[in-house]
């Protein structure tokens, strides 16, 4: 696996997988916004130093907001006044496809041989 390959599918998908939301949403979570990126950030050092467990948390992390998309999907496309808000749906789609992907990706064989510990 490449080195572009790993920086990636290590830092840069789950980064955005998690953090793609509505950027009016995101606006007032710096702080909170700060930690998870450094959170997966750490998680994906440990997966480039070859962790497996590093690996399957972060699998499990992806799939995890897959599903939490999913049910965030009905509820954030429509408002209170039954609104389609095609903005925010479009983030929770993308959010979940990024991470949907990643976490199949992850999955994959060439991705596993990488891991050495």
């Amino acid at each position: 696996m490449s080195v572009l390959n790993r920086v990636l599918f290590f830092f840069v998908l789950p980064v955005l997988g998690i953090l793609f939301f509505d950027p009016s949403v995101l606006a007032g979570g710096f702080t909170l916004i700060a930690v998870v990126v450094i959170f997966v950030l750490g998680v994906g050092y440990f997966q480039w130093r070859g962790f497996n467990r590093a690996l399957t948390f972060a699998i499990f992390l992806n799939g995890m907001n897959v599903i939490v998309r999913l049910m965030l999907l009905l509820s954030g496309a429509f408002d209170k006044q039954g609104v389609f808000q095609p903005v925010t749906t479009i983030f929770l789609l993308g959010g979940l496809l990024i991470s949907f992907f990643l976490m199949l990706r992850l999955d994959k064989v060439d991705v596993r041989l990488t891991m050495s510990k």
